[in-house]
């Protein structure tokens, strides 16, 4: 017993010592490549020269398409939105939200943007605002835009048009707030906070861009003193309102714009004061100023000597034919959605 336990261990230790010398051997035929380890083996190179570098391990399978035939048919081409540089827009009433024909009219149009009219000159407001102002003079709306936002996505721009100054309702129930008849004073603290937070709780609501109109001095009130207090006014909202992720936009009639001469108009702050901290500037066009109209040339070459180099953020508004070229938005005439 004891002769065959010593046999086992010499075999043992005979097989140990003949891996480390075989494992040394080949030490001296290990090749390093960037691809990996390989052996170059003299009396083996003919064999191995014989298989290709790039043959694989695995079983040889059917080829498969690269790129495999589409689950779905394409959409058709006239389902697609058309990629313009012009911005082209409509505006809509909040009330008319609910109308289940607006949203087809929006997709007819092919628009990239919606301007939603938030108030009037009445001063109230469609939407439920969660500002305490608003709620103290019972101005606030039932309004809810959230199913808009739903039904629209983020494919659109969402822009809000906000009366600023001109308020019948507000004039009425605080005249300590009233510079002339129904417009309020800008130069009021209460007023300016006012319209502020109704501009930062439409950016609460989910619109990209506050439009703001109604928001110049009257004629008889316009000077060096008021210009001053409404650009300041104008340059601290844009502020606020960018650092909540939107921007400020205003509109205003052809009449601030161009005389029924042909003129351009000094309007206080001027636009080209107003261009630094205002997005774009939107205009409500003259009834009988149409597209291609020789007023609407010397409108649109006012525009280009006032505002220079900006001169592609102005928007013109029209009712009925639209330009070829160029911005639009389609202001929907009275009684009408679109």
């Amino acid at each position: 017993m004891r002769t065959l336990l010593r046999v086992l261990g010499i075999l043992a230790l005979a097989a140990a010592l003949l891996f480390v010398v075989v494992f040394f051997w080949f030490q001296s035929f290990i090749v390093y490549t960037p691809d990996g380890i390989r052996l170059d083996i003299p009396f083996l190179r003919g064999v191995l020269d014989e298989i290709p570098e790039d043959a694989s391990p695995y079983p040889i399978l059917p080829p498969v398409e690269e790129t495999p035939p589409p689950l779905v048919t394409p959409p058709d081409e006239s389902d697609t939105p058309i990629e313009i540089d012009d911005f082209r827009t409509v505006l809509v009433r909040g009330a008319d939200l609910s109308n289940v024909t607006w949203e087809l009219a929006i997709h007819g149009l092919r628009v990239g943007s919606v301007l939603v009219s938030m108030n009037d000159s009445s001063g109230m407001l469609w939407w439920d605002a969660d500002v305490p102002y608003a709620h103290s003079f019972e101005l606030s709306g039932t309004g809810d835009p959230q199913p808009y936002f739903e039904q629209m996505g983020e494919d659109i721009q969402h822009s809000a048009l906000l009366y600023a100054f001109r308020n019948q309702l507000l004039a009425q129930r605080n005249p300590g707030l009233v510079l002339t008849d129904d417009f309020l004073d800008p130069a009021n603290p209460d007023v300016q906070a006012y319209v502020t937070d109704l501009a930062l709780d439409l950016v609460r609501l989910g619109f990209d861009e506050i439009v703001l109109t109604g928001f110049v001095y009257p004629p008889d009130y316009r000077n060096a003193e008021t210009e001053e207090t409404l650009l300041s006014f104008l340059t601290d909202l844009s502020r606020v309102l960018r650092a909540a992720g939107s921007s400020l936009s205003i509109m205003t009639q052809e009449a601030n714009w161009i005389d029924a001469y042909g003129d351009p108009v000094a309007l206080r702050p001027g636009f080209e004061t107003l261009a630094p901290i205002v997005y774009r500037f939107y205009c409500l066009l003259a009834p009988e100023t149409t597209p291609n109209s020789e007023q609407f040339e010397a409108l649109l070459s006012i525009v280009e000597t006032v505002l220079r180099e900006d001169a592609h953020r102005f928007v013109p508004g029209v009712s009925g034919a639209r330009p070829d070229e160029g911005n639009w938005i389609v202001i929907p005439q009275a009684g009408e959605l679109f």
